[in-house]
């Protein structure tokens, strides 16, 4: 990523049971898939990939994750959601807040046409 990004992968169970050869870890739960630093500002990075043509699901996102992000917010951390729509080969880059006033209202999912404002294309920083 150059001088100016780092991220750092969080081991998930499913790498840990791979390299542990099948043995079964008692694992916890991460708060996200990433930690990423870019051009002075760090942030929690989730990603998630799905097929569904009409929205992205929040079912997706493991107990974990979901309790997380509030928890880094609070403490004045920036999350991000950054989903992959398979169909479309288009990826978004979603700020937690977004997710959480969607899923406050009791919905269980954000219809794409509604995620076109976080519609991301990565720039390399010069």
């Amino acid at each position: 990523m150059g001088k100016k990004a780092y991220y750092y992968r969080i081991p998930d169970a499913a790498e840990l049971f791979g390299r542990n050869k099948g043995t079964i870890l008692n694992v916890r739960p991460t708060p996200s898939d990433y930690i990423v630093s870019v051009d002075g500002q760090s942030f929690y990075a989730e990603v998630k990939s799905t097929q569904n043509k009409t929205s992205f699901p929040f079912s997706l996102f493991k107990r974990g994750q979901s309790a997380a992000a509030p928890q880094v917010l609070s403490a004045g951390g920036a999350y991000f959601v950054f989903a992959h729509n398979l169909t479309t080969g288009s990826w978004y880059r979603i700020p937690w807040q977004a997710i959480q006033a969607v899923k406050d209202l009791g919905h269980a999912s954000i219809p794409w046409t509604e995620l076109e404002i976080f519609k991301w294309t990565h720039q390399p920083t010069s």
